[in-house]
Formats: structure tokens, C-alpha cells, sequence
């Protein structure tokens, strides 16, 4: 308490004692009227020193920004009927890291206003998406209603937008809602709204699922390497007889071709692939590149030694290898599993929700998840999650970045599935099986445009019946239809 005194700190705890409150104290300290801010956003992924002592708290969870922890405290620091205003990225209402933040919020505040600014970027020095939020310390009222307002078209906005949505003043690029919270509704849910039709259609998709793909046996990230290729950092570290792009765990065909391997090691060299390989629907199976499979068990030294050639090649990136299994083993190989023979793989950052069907051996990285399930089949599931249906409830329900999709695990899991009797998926699978031709037979022609057209022609045509079936399935009536179409246009 002196050093802060000698140096001329300002320290709340000290200043204000008798609202900061601790221990048996706290009954007796109301807490303050007003907490209001703009925290710090640090992932742990990024800054892990950041988290340290704070791991036992809890408010931690792992894939969580540092900023929670100030928006759970500056809750606790309210007094009773208290306000909390906050700046802070939006994304909060639905990410993963978020779920305790949100049920805190949801149990113990009234959500007065939430400002979504979109992809509009308020601070011109952080490249990062915001939302004002204010929210009163209560937890007595239920079925209330908040002030909602979203600023959509963010790629167009401007400042003039930005301040119209703080005014409330009508423009056609603002949302602006009056959404009904009932706080046990939203616990362990994202928080997110439409207006009031788009909420009764997506009441009713929810009404209509039976199946739940399984947390840890039927979904799973990509690998993460963590050095793929040498970036221009790492290159500088190892110097000029390096050169960017050179494969560290991820081998060009070039490369493979290079190395010696024996008939042990090629037994870890496994195909990868990349959004260049992966669309919608369809996979071409011709990699251009190959990973080093090395799971955590390469963590044990003497394990390498058994692969000569690929201890060789690994040992000249050493220095820069940064896995929690380095120099030998990968960062997060996953269960192997997920990557070989029939799944469904989905990109988690796309315009359009994009999932693609692969029966073959398929490595990816964390820019994807993999689904596999034997108690579905894959290729209706596939043809579902292609729907606009899905699109239409991920946009609403998931996680968007600005007009983007952030397909993450909790998005993946909260897909409302409807699995029909094994006689009605087979309209949806011989669909599916046609989406899969049209779409090879479309990255195959090279210079008939004539029979281009035709093919993309068939494969809109395909689109729509799919489209048809699933509407069909969730029993959704033409202006239901209409609104769904209209919100995914």
C-alpha cells in the first residue's frame, strides 16, 4: 500500500473501499451506480502470460477473450439496480468463449440497449467489429424488452450511419428491433435476433429436430500445425539459406518428391487439403500438399529417431517450431479419425455456408471442422446443411462476422437437424449424388462454354429441388418460404 502511495498511484480498491467489496463485506458495500468502459481484447491464443492467474477464476473458459473477465467483474461491481456500459467487440453473443459471460449477463442483468455496428470499424486503429452494450444489474423481471439495433450493409457504411443508429434515426441500412428476452430461453444459447416472423420461423425449424451430432465423437476442428510453411519472420530467424514458403510440416508435391522418405515415413505423410481442393458439395481428390502426421506421442524424443528423413527435415526449422509437442510433433493433430473415409467437411469463414462431402483420406486444417457420424447419413446430411434453410437459421442463430459466416463448433452444433425415415432421405442422397457429378463434371470442363452453362444450369436446378424437399421436411408454408428466401438474398 505504500509503494502505491509513494508513487502517486490511483488504485480503485484503495480510493473507493467502501464500494469495492470483498469477503464478509459484502453485503455491507453496494458497489458502484456506474461502471463504464472500453476493456482490453486479448485472446489467450495470442497472449497466454495475459491469462496467468486468472485460470482458476470462475469466469475463465478456454477460447475466451480477456475482456469477459471485465465484463463478468464490472457486473459484480455494480450495485444493485447499477448500470454497466461497454464498448467491445460483438461477437460476445455468440462465441464459444463467451458462454459464462452470456449467462452472467443473462442471469443477472437486464439488457437495456445493445448498438451493433457490424463490420463498421469504430476505432480507425483496430481493425475490429464493436458493440455498445448497457446492461442494469437486476435479475427480478423476465419477458422483458430490450432496444436492438444493427447497422447491416456495414461494407457501405459510414460515420453518418454510425451516428444514426446511435440517435435512432431511420436509415435503411439500420435494424432496429424490440426483441422479448426470457432469461432461461437463452442460457447455454447464443444471443441473437430477427424480427418478430423470422423469430416464429426459426421457433418453428426448432420445434421440428431430433437428431444432435455429438460434441466430441462427431465433430471435430482441423489440425492445427503450427508451422505449415516458413513465414518471412521465421525465415529472418534462420537466415538466407531459407526461403519463404519452404514446407516445415506441409510438403509440396516438389518437396515429398525431394526426401528420401522410407516406406515407415510415408506411412505419416498424409494428403492435406485446402479451399482449393474443397467447394460446396464436391472435393477433388488430387492434393497439391502433404502433411507431417506427428501427434503428440512425438513429444517423447527417441520416438522421431524410428523416421530418419523426417527428423532430418524437421531439425532444420527447430529453432522456429513453437508446438506444445516441438520440435517432432504437431501442435494439435486431432483424432485421426475425423479424416479418413466417408465425413463432411465444413469452412468455418465463408460468404456462404459451404460443406463438402469426401469419402477418401482427407487431412485439413483449423480453417475447417469435420463432421463423421454413423448414425446419419452423410450425404442427406450434407444436402441439408447446403439448404438455405440452414443458411437462413446460421445466419440468424450462428455467428456472423459483418455479412460473412463464422461456422465454429457451437454454430456446427446447434444446427437444428431434422432426420427423416431412411425411405424419405433417399430423395434428398440421390440429389445429393447428382449436386456431387454436376459439380466434378463443372471442374473438369475447361473450354465449352455451351456445356458450362448447361451443367451450372443443373446444378441451380438441383439447388432448388433440394431447397423444395427441405422446406417440405420443416413443414414451412409459401410466406414462410418467401421470408427465408428474401432474408438469404
Amino acid at each position: 500500500l505504500n509503494i502505491y502511495k509513494e508513487k502517486n498511484f490511483f488504485h480503485w480498491e484503495l480510493e473507493f473501499p467502501e464500494i469495492f467489496y470483498r469477503g464478509e463485506k459484502k453485503k455491507e458495500n453496494p458497489g458502484f451506480d456506474v461502471v463504464i468502459g472500453n476493456p482490453p481484447y486479448v485472446k489467450e491464443y495470442v497472449n497466454k502470460e495475459a491469462f496467468d492467474g486468472l485460470r482458476n477464476s470462475p469466469y475463465y473458459k478456454g477460447k475466451m477473450d480477456i475482456w469477459y473477465f471485465f465484463a463478468c467483474e464490472g457486473i459484480d461491481l455494480q450495485k444493485e439496480n447499477g448500470f454497466l456500459g461497454y464498448i467491445a467487440q460483438n461477437n460476445w453473443v455468440t462465441n464459444y468463449g463467451a458462454s459464462i459471460m452470456r449467462n452472467k449477463v443473462m442471469q443477472e442483468t437486464k439488457i437495456l440497449n445493445l448498438i451493433d455496428f457490424g463490420d463498421y470499424k469504430i476505432f480507425d486503429t483496430a481493425g475490429i467489429q464493436t458493440m455498445i452494450m448497457i446492461f442494469k444489474k437486476e435479475n427480478e423481471v423476465d419477458n422483458y424488452i430490450l432496444d436492438y439495433r444493427k447497422l447491416n450493409y456495414s461494407k457501405s457504411a459510414t460515420f453518418q450511419d454510425a451516428l444514426d443508429i446511435l440517435s435512432k434515426k431511420k436509415n435503411k441500412k439500420i435494424e432496429y428491433l424490440t426483441p422479448r428476452i426470457n432469461r432461461e430461453k437463452y442460457i447455454d444459447k447464443p444471443i441473437t435476433f430477427g424480427n418478430k416472423k423470422v423469430e416464429e420461423i426459426l421457433d418453428k425449424i426448432l420445434e421440428e429436430v431430433n437428431f444432435k451430432l455429438d460434441n466430441k465423437k462427431e465433430v471435430a476442428q482441423g489440425i492445427v500445425y503450427p508451422q505449415n510453411f516458413l513465414n518471412k519472420k521465421n525465415q529472418q530467424i534462420l537466415g538466407s539459406d531459407f526461403e519463404v514458403g519452404q514446407g516445415i510440416f506441409i510438403l509440396s508435391d516438389m518437396e515429398k518428391k525431394s526426401i528420401p522418405f522410407t516406406k515407415e515415413e510415408l506411412e505419416l505423410i498424409k494428403p492435406e487439403y485446402t479451399t482449393k481442393e474443397l467447394f460446396r458439395y464436391y472435393a477433388n481428390s488430387k492434393n497439391k500438399h502433404w502433411i507431417i502426421y506427428t501427434d503428440s506421442s512425438f513429444k517423447d524424443l527417441n520416438k522421431i529417431n524410428q523416421y530418419p528423413n523426417i527428423k532430418k527435415h524437421l531439425n532444420q526449422f527447430k529453432e522456429v517450431i513453437t508446438s506444445d509437442n516441438k520440435p517432432y510433433g504437431l501442435h494439435r493433430a486431432r483424432d485421426e479419425k475425423f479424416f479418413k473415409g466417408e465425413k463432411i467437411i465444413s469452412v468455418r469463414k465463408c460468404s456462404e455456408p459451404t460443406f463438402t462431402y469426401t469419402d477418401f483420406d482427407c487431412y485439413v486444417s483449423a480453417t475447417f471442422y469435420v463432421i463423421k457420424s454413423e448414425r446419419i447419413n452423410m450425404k442427406y446430411l450434407t444436402a441439408l446443411l447446403n439448404s438455405k434453410l440452414i443458411s437462413f437459421w446460421l445466419k440468424h442463430k450462428g455467428k456472423m462476422q459483418g455479412n460473412n459466416y463464422q461456422i465454429d463448433k457451437e454454430p456446427l452444433l446447434n444446427i437444428p437437424i431434422k432426420k427423416p425415415s431412411e425411405e424419405n432421405q433417399k430423395s434428398f442422397i440421390k440429389l445429393a449424388d447428382k449436386m456431387l457429378a454436376l459439380n466434378k463434371s463443372l471442374k473438369e470442363i475447361k473450354d465449352d462454354i455451351e456445356e458450362k452453362l448447361k451443367i451450372e444450369k443443373g446444378i441451380r436446378d438441383t439447388d432448388k429441388e433440394i431447397n423444395r424437399l427441405v422446406y417440405e421436411l420443416y413443414e414451412l408454408t409459401d410466406e414462410e418460404i418467401e421470408i427465408v428466401e428474401k432474408a438469404i438474398k
